[in-house]
């Protein structure tokens, strides 16, 4: 495995363990764990010592980029400011949640962020292998702070407690989120890892209380001791690390084993943006996020991008999962979807090239309000969040189009509402067809339906029988229905289902050539 990724999955790895070990110190009010603690300390300042080493070698040869060092500079001071509380610890001047929220927020989470920005930085990784490595971290962060609350659950006899209790549910049900999108995301061969690997006494014992707790017992855990916990986790948290270990050797296999980043891997801005076509380039650059925008945000950003092939089927996200990577539509359709509590899906909106995906999720560091899968073969352009939101603070121009973003995502949102669930069926169709025939603009008479039927009448709020017979409508009024296209009995026919948001798209409206100038539905009274 690479040793950038080595000395920082050790970093990882120690300072999750150091900051379970503080928190039963504090918890048992300096009276268990105080050597142990110690030995942590020490542990992580010898890892921490290593990365500084490193980065005088990272600066010398140009391995990486001046913005990867620059977050790695921060980590490593941060690590100071944890070095720097740890007597404050020994004295019991932290409680167990100000410990959790310092060693998660200042060091650990940004440790995981610099760890997915390596294994971007070879821009030979599979984009889907190292989207389902940064959901393991994620899993492996919730699962350490499981162990360090339930020490201090156990410590303080707070699993008594119902809002301490829900707590620790919480925290288990993210963990199961974090699981369901690693297996959507991994390829076989790493859920192989992931089986081979996450077995035994510990992950037996502690799927048993997952279970437990998830059927809405109070539990008090009578039979183990915040000691017992605590090694119990770690065990766990131990075959966890060697899962991220075995993870990160599929990602790098082009990266040469002595320390020396490979050539591939270097991250220059003019190698990322070479892996977009022109052709591509000059898409992205038209859309409305990134128009006018100056040269050097545009290549700043793009030189982080992935730009993949996506199969129909493919998940990209579940609700609720963290807002990892902004995802915008080059070619093909996704649709954002919520599960329903009866099991079934609602169709919440249908997207397509130059669409960006639940955008403000990103933009505001929130988890993905909806699930997105591919609903047609597409093509999209990915970027890491950390990455977005970090170039959002620094230029105001691209927050500015944030703002213009979110504004009229928001209308769109509630014009296709009104387009698609206040009006009658016919009219939905109607307005349906004829946003394509403008999308399209290839052929002034033929539709290209773009994805199942039986998708297009969930997306219009329909059910699939009510769609059939609004479509009969349709026929009998002189349209051919065909599996994959519609065509227009005469060039026009649509042009009643027209509202002033389509006809904005329209070449003829304001035009003599305009059969509809007032963008009224009074010629379709007959469907």
């Amino acid at each position: 495995m690479n040793i950038t990724l080595t000395y920082l999955s050790n970093a990882l790895h120690d300072m999750q363990a150091e900051r379970g070990c503080a928190v039963l110190f504090v918890s048992s009010a300096g009276k268990l764990f105080k050597k142990e603690l110690q030995n942590s300390f020490e542990k992580s300042h010898v890892t921490f010592e290593k990365i500084r080493a490193e980065m005088k070698r990272w600066h010398e040869d140009h391995s990486f980029d001046d913005e990867f060092l620059h977050k790695m500079e921060i980590v490593l001071n941060n690590s100071k400011t944890v070095k720097s509380r740890r007597n404050k610890i020994l004295n019991l001047e932290f409680n167990a949640t100000e410990i959790i929220s310092g060693y998660s927020h200042n060091v650990i989470s940004p440790l995981m962020d610099i760890m997915v920005l390596v294994a971007l930085f070879n821009k030979d990784n599979d984009p889907g292998k190292v989207s389902a490595y940064s959901y393991f971290l994620q899993l492996k962060e919730k699962f350490g702070r499981e162990r360090a609350l339930g020490v201090r659950g156990l410590a303080t006899n707070s699993f008594a407690n119902q809002e301490f209790l829900d707590r620790f549910r919480f925290l288990i049900s993210e963990q199961d989120s974090f699981k369901r999108t690693f297996f959507a995301m991994a390829d076989n061969s790493q859920k192989r890892i992931y089986d081979a690997i996450m077995h035994g006494n510990a992950v037996r014992k502690l799927a048993d209380l997952h279970l437990n707790l998830k059927r809405g017992h109070k539990v008090t855990l009578p039979d183990i001791g915040p000691v017992d916990w605590f090694a119990l986790t770690s065990e766990k948290m131990n075959l966890m690390k060697k899962v991220e270990e075995k993870l990160a050797e599929t990602l790098l296999k082009n990266t040469l084993m002595n320390g020396n980043v490979s050539q591939a891997s270097q991250v220059t801005a003019k190698r990322a943006v070479e892996g977009i076509t022109s052709q591509q380039r000059d898409f992205i650059e038209d859309l409305p996020f990134f128009m006018n925008l100056p040269e050097d945000i545009v290549s700043g950003l793009l030189q982080h991008a992935q730009v993949r092939e996506y199969k129909k089927g493919k998940l990209l996200f579940l609700e609720g999962e963290v807002s990892s990577r902004l995802y915008i539509i080059l070619n093909g359709w996704v649709k954002l979807f919520k599960g329903t509590s009866s099991g079934n899906e609602t169709v919440l909106q249908m997207l397509t090239s130059g669409d960006m995906i639940a955008e403000s999720a990103v933009f505001l560091n929130a988890n993905y309000p909806v699930s997105a899968q591919v609903a047609k073969n597409a093509v999209i352009l990915t970027l890491p969040a950390p990455i977005i939101r970090e170039r959002i603070k620094q230029h105001n121009e691209l927050a500015l189009k944030v703002l213009d973003g979110i504004s009229k995502h928001s209308h769109n949102l509630i014009q296709e509402f009104e387009n698609i669930r206040l009006k009658p069926a016919t009219e939905r169709v109607g307005w349906f067809l004829l946003k394509l025939l403008l999308d399209q603009g290839k052929v002034p008479d033929l539709i290209e339906l773009p994805y199942d039927k039986s998708l297009i009448a969930s997306y219009l709020d329909m059910k699939p029988e009510t769609f059939s017979r609004t479509l009969k409508r349709f026929r009998d009024n002189g349209f051919e229905i065909n599996k994959s296209s519609v065509i227009l009995p005469r060039i026009g026919a649509l042009c009643g289902f027209c509202d002033h948001d389509l006809s904005a798209a329209c070449e003829k409206h304001g035009t003599p050539e305009c059969s509809n100038p007032d963008c009224s539905n009074e010629t379709i009274a007959d469907f």
